[in-house]
């Protein structure tokens, strides 16, 4: 099964809702900011607008009130005292009197004197009805574009807007950001055994909805995986009692033979039936052992061991199975130096008799089998070498899987166990097939720690 990718289909990694969020919010104050520049400063151009309305209607309702001559000389002089132009124009005669060598633009006469700003090729004019008929008209240059970074309110305008946006800024990566991120690091417990934490179920929106259905979600696939274990127990409970019942058929129907042998045999082959017997009752023990250790394995039982005691015994068991199966074991305790370990000796004999067992069935037209034992100051290793048909490539990549044999009515426990126990004891266990003919098994051990053991080199292999 491939693994599912997390990353886009273009390759690139993911990005953060809280970099674009924040990208978002920091464009949304770019452009508020420039609104507001350009609002203050079109609040500026209306104040002074404002002003030189008012400042007109103040002085056209003074010469009105005052009765003063509307001349040349009083036009420049009150143009001087407020900084602009002013015109006298009679509407019945046409005239317009100003300050000498002022000239009042022809455009003038057709725009509205109703005390509003107008643009006048490029300056300012508010025209205002006088007394006797006449209009008043004044004219100042239009100021400078305004400047609105240079007032102080503008700034605590700004300020104001900026904090405000941060703030949406932050109440948003808050509210959708940090929910979101939660739900994604809850995302790989959904269907575990965990409790997903902190889902935003109370939520009333689309992100409150998401986190219900990750969590009905995830409800949903821890139920089916309980419903799921369930039934894989009970399915290897069926195939664990089928295969202990297969193999303990072949010992029970050959110790019922022999009992019935005994009957009328004589000494010689009463004595060879009751070694069978014996045998085929160690082999019933064993296959149960193997069956309650896969159930419900134990801490092994350590103690000093002889491997080559333990390997003598699981020899002599096997013995009446190999020469009934024209099989000759080749092991020579005697000549094998000591290898002591700590150990638990039920475990090794189990690992023992099972490895030595399949290498007997794996030559049913007879053979043999080649027992080594070699020992260093740290590590032992035993090898054990056959003439059979070897391991397919299927079982070789399925080493150790239980209830997987490719013989017919094999339990495939006897492996899974051996290896299961020799990684209890800090082991290893290496299965290969032999260059030319048969399979090698090496299981190796490590010797009881000493402060006085030296560095060795490693056992050297076995082809």
């Amino acid at each position: 099964m491939n693994p599912v990718s997390h990353e886009p289909a273009n390759g690139k990694g993911p990005a953060s809702l809280a970099v674009w969020m924040t990208s978002g919010v920091a464009f949304f104050v770019l452009l508020g900011s420039l609104a507001l520049v350009w609002a203050f400063e079109r609040r500026i151009e209306r104040e002074e607008r404002r002003a030189f309305e008012e400042l007109a209607r103040v002085n056209a309702g003074f010469l009105e009130r005052s009765r003063l001559p509307q001349s040349g000389a009083m036009a420049a002089q009150l143009g001087e005292i407020i900084g602009a132009r002013v015109f006298f124009w009679h509407d019945k005669s046409g005239a317009v009197v100003g300050k000498p060598g002022d000239i009042l633009p022809s455009r003038a006469f057709k725009m509205r004197f109703d005390g509003r700003t107008r643009i006048l090729d490029g300056e300012w004019m508010v025209g205002l009805p006088g007394r006797d008929d006449t209009r008043v008209v004044f004219l100042r240059p239009a100021p400078a574009p305004a400047h609105a970074v240079s007032r102080a309110d503008t700034w605590v305008a700004l300020g104001f807007f900026w904090l405000l946006s941060l703030a949406l800024g932050w109440g948003l990566s808050r509210s959708v950001a940090g929910p979101l991120r939660g739900m994604a690091k809850s995302l790989p417990l959904v269907g575990t055994t965990h409790d997903l934490p902190g889902l935003p179920v109370s939520r009333r929106d689309e992100i409150g909805q998401l986190a219900r259905t990750l969590a009905r979600t995830h409800g949903s696939l821890r139920e089916e995986r309980e419903r799921r274990r369930a039934a894989e127990r009970h399915a290897l409970l069926g195939r664990m009692a089928a295969s202990l019942a297969h193999e303990v058929r072949n010992p029970v129907a050959a110790i019922r033979l022999h009992a019935q042998l005994l009957e009328r045999a004589g000494p010689e082959e009463a004595s060879v039936s009751r070694q069978l017997i014996e045998s085929e009752a160690g082999r019933i023990e064993e296959l149960v052992g193997q069956w309650l250790n896969h159930a419900k394995p134990l801490p092994p039982v350590l103690a000093e061991v002889d491997i080559r005691d333990v390997l003598f015994q699981a020899v002599c068991l096997i013995g009446p199975q190999a020469r009934h199966a024209g099989v000759r074991i080749v092991f020579d305790a005697a000549a094998t130096p000591p290898a002591v370990i700590q150990a638990d000796r039920h475990r090794l004999h189990q690992v023992f008799g099972n490895l030595l067992r399949n290498a007997v069935q794996a030559m049913p037209a007879g053979g043999r089998v080649v027992v080594r034992v070699m020992a260093a100051a740290s590590r032992v290793a035993v090898v054990i070498e056959d003439e059979g048909a070897g391991f397919s490539d299927t079982a070789l990549a399925r080493l150790g899987e239980p209830f997987y044999s490719e013989k017919e009515g094999g339990m495939g426990l006897g492996l899974a166990v051996a290896r299961e126990i020799c990684l209890a004891h800090d082991g290893e266990l290496v299965v290969e097939n032999r260059a030319g003919k048969g399979a090698m098994v090496r299981v190796e051990f490590a010797r009881k720690p000493s402060a006085a053991s030296a560095p060795e080199p490693a056992l050297p292999t076995t082809r």
